[in-house]
């Protein structure tokens, strides 16, 4: 039975950028990840001719839900243990708002608006049609049971219930760092037996196991998001010329940080997909090293079975700092794990050509202008790591029909392909074995999901270099892809609330 003995939370209005109770800022000097987010937000803005009115509406949370309840120890019911959380919900341009939830012990009341926020431009620029959020709870994960992660996770969900926080047309959170389809299990069996009235309940999460109404491509979206991206920069002449680079991936040498989910399938679709060189992966101990190569399946089996990159036969491991992995000379540089990573104390020693920010925030404001100076293209997360809530989005759509992608249209598209096969061989035309397969395949609900956020991928691409060369043709100077895409983003969410008017857009 979980305790509701010390229960409280508050629900607060906007509180100034920077005004956060702790920094996660990593390099000294260097804005907090919430004040870096802000930074960004008004060098976009001055772009823009929005009334500053507007601007500030756009730029403020508008709920912030802070709480601490406590849970009875598993083992003994005398302790409890009082939990702080967090769930903010950055725009209600349109709704629901959308956004994972993170455990750590790191987990901030800054950090969980800077993210949310964050979560409103991501979706904009990939044409989701959400608002921002994001949720955190204070705890390292690695200190609790799973009986006790399952009580904490449930609590929290209960919470959010009680003050109307979740919802499939409220805010639907999904995983992030220390969470995963579990958690998301605990919250959505939660859920439904709090509103089992709510036929499209089982859109309120997203994330979800594949047996609780989960999609196929979740797990990968966010890597193949980032392959998706980078690849359709190498695919501009222009842009490949101007850095002394030929067009496509192959054979392209790649560094990644983090070896995570994102880091993983990140480093598996530039090499399998993409013909790249993956010649260093950075983990927490340090970073492993082959100029020719990484195979990533192996390496994978071998971190799952020790823990760790270090000592993998297929490399040399470098112990140390893994942040020096950044400044190894490369074609393409992916930093897929934590905020703040490249900062002004490394900028300068960056030796890659391009940055593909897997991570959410991995570069600063200074860092970001020392970059760009030197020519050094950033593809940058508002866009690139996008996949994930562009698959969520699918899975939601999924949650509100209750119908598999592929379950009306699957066969049908087998049998029409099998008429063109036939049709074919009539008229003698001789197909391979691969060509005939691929013509009488009918396509998964994985293959749907890929291909919707491939497409998404490219459009929203595609959107950032002509708002690119629009301002750079506006101002006469270079102005870079995060410029651009933020100021895509502010002017999308404004044009949302000037039509549908601001006297109930908060």
């Amino acid at each position: 039975m979980l305790s509701r003995l010390a229960t409280a939370a508050r629900v607060s209005r906007p509180m100034a950028w920077g005004l956060a109770r702790q920094s996660s800022s990593i390099a000294v000097g260097e804005p907090t990840f919430n004040e870096s987010v802000g930074l960004y937000f008004e060098e976009a803005a001055a772009l823009t001719k929005h009334s500053e009115g507007l601007l500030q509406v756009l730029k403020e949370t508008d709920t912030m839900l802070s709480m601490t309840f406590s849970v009875e120890d598993t083992e003994n019911p005398e302790i409890l243990h009082t939990i702080q959380a967090y769930r903010a919900q950055h725009s209600h341009h349109r709704v629901p708002t959308k956004g994972g939830i993170r455990f750590s012990e790191y987990v901030n009341e800054d950090e969980v608006r800077a993210l949310a926020s964050l979560m409103t431009w991501k979706c904009a620029v990939v044409d989701v049609p959400f608002g921002g959020g994001k949720g955190g709870i204070v705890i390292n994960p690695a200190d609790y049971n799973v009986d006790q992660l399952e009580k904490i996770t449930r609590s929290y969900t209960m919470e959010l219930i009680k003050r109307n926080f979740i919802g499939p047309g409220v805010d639907v959170p999904a995983p992030d760092m220390g969470t995963g389809p579990r958690e998301m299990a605990w919250i959505i069996d939660t859920y439904r037996n709090f509103k089992p009235e709510d036929v499209s309940g089982q859109g309120a999460v997203t994330g979800k196991p594949l047996e609780m109404g989960g999609i196929q491509g979740r797990t990968e979206a966010t890597g193949l998001g980032v392959y998706f991206g980078v690849r359709e920069l190498f695919r501009q002449e222009d842009m490949c010329a101007s850095l002394g680079m030929t067009t496509g991936l192959a054979d392209k040498t790649v560094v990644v940080q983090g070896f995570g989910n994102v880091g993983y399938h990140t480093a598996l679709y530039f090499s399998q997909r993409g013909g790249s060189k993956v010649i260093s992966i950075a983990e927490r101990d340090g970073h492993i090293v082959n100029p020719d190569g990484l195979d990533i399946p192996a390496l994978k089996a071998h971190f799952d079975k020790t823990g760790s990159i270090m000592n993998f036969p297929g490399a040399e491991s470098v112990e140390g700092d893994p942040r020096a992995a950044l400044e190894l000379e490369c074609d393409i540089l992916i930093p897929a794990a934590l905020e703040q990573q490249l900062n002004k104390d490394n900028a300068r020693r960056v030796q890659a050509k391009v940055i593909g920010e897997a991570a959410n925030g991995p570069t600063t404001p200074t860092a970001d202008r020392i970059l760009h100076q030197r020519g050094i293209v950033i593809v940058p997360d508002l866009y690139l790591n996008a996949g994930g809530v562009v698959v969520s989005y699918f899975e939601w759509l999924k949650n509100l029909s209750n119908v598999r992608f592929g379950r009306l249209n699957r066969r049908f598209d087998q049998k029409r392909g099998q008429s063109i096969v036939n049709a074919l061989k009539r008229h003698s035309i001789e197909l391979t074995e691969d060509e005939e397969s691929s013509i009488l395949r009918g396509a998964s609900e994985q293959d749907l999901a890929h291909s919707g956020l491939e497409d998404t991928m490219i459009g929203s691409f595609h959107q950032i270099r002509k708002e690119q060369e629009r301002l750079t043709a506006e101002t006469g100077t270079g102005t870079s892809l995060r410029v651009a895409a933020m100021v895509n983003a502010i002017n999308k969410v404004a044009e949302v609330l000037k039509k549908k008017g601001l006297m109930l857009a908060g």
